[in-house]
């Protein structure tokens, strides 16, 4: 499995070879391509150890980067991951290991844009570009389409997160067999609840709370 394969699959629960591992790769290329940068990357959080992983990288950098870490609220990718806003300029935290490049002393790239992901109040990631060209600057127009970028790629993260939840569930139901009446009954209950998931994800918190009353409806009843 390569790095960024074991990354993304470490902090964001997404497998190698999958649709979400292709269509996040796809958006990260396609971002960068549009805004003219040279690279792009997706970065994580850590958030036990307060920093950013990069978990994918497009170009000729990408087994240099894969694994390297950012302090959040250090430069711009981390100020991004702090403000939850888009920050554009030139790069500010020089302790990233980049590939040596001709005419240049450090490697470093001179222009630098990134995006946060956010899933309501999550930053899951944030979605960066970078220049190596002195002449190159992105622009507020780069920033919006990041923006949108960064948000897409977070809906792809958050479906992921739901179908998982989804399949735990089914999976915790399967040994369930109805054998009489009473097992039937459970199992029609399950069934119902699954339903209820799939087709209304966005009311998880909801069908949660109204599951938890009945349940201590039932407590109360008991004899």
């Amino acid at each position: 499995m390569a790095p960024s394969n074991r990354i993304l699959s470490a902090y964001l629960g997404i497998m190698p070879r999958t649709p979400e591992a292709a269509v996040l790769r796809l958006l990260v290329e396609l971002a960068v391509q549009y805004v003219g940068g040279d690279e792009g990357s997706l970065v994580v959080p850590d958030a036990a150890k307060n920093r950013l992983v990069f978990a994918m990288t497009t170009g000729e950098s990408e087994k240099i980067l894969i694994g390297q870490r950012v302090p959040l609220g250090k430069g711009l990718t981390g100020l991004a991951a702090v403000t939850r806003e888009v920050q554009i300029g030139a790069p500010t935290f020089k302790d990233i290991k980049q590939r040596k490049r001709a005419g240049s002393t450090d490697g470093q790239p001179t222009a630098v844009i990134a995006a946060p992901m956010l899933i309501r109040d999550e930053m899951v990631g944030v979605i960066t570009a970078v220049s190596f060209d002195p002449r190159k600057r992105f622009t507020a127009a780069d920033a919006s389409l990041y923006a949108k970028v960064a948000s897409v790629a977070a809906v792809i993260v958050d479906q992921h997160r739901r179908l998982r939840d989804l399949e735990n569930l089914q999976q915790a139901r399967r040994p369930l067999k109805p054998i009489g009446h009473q097992s039937r009954g459970e199992a029609e209950i399950i069934d119902c609840v699954a339903r209820l998931v799939r087709q209304r994800p966005r009311n998880l918190r909801d069908i949660r709370s109204l599951l938890g009353a009945v349940d201590s409806l039932c407590g109360r009843s008991a004899p």
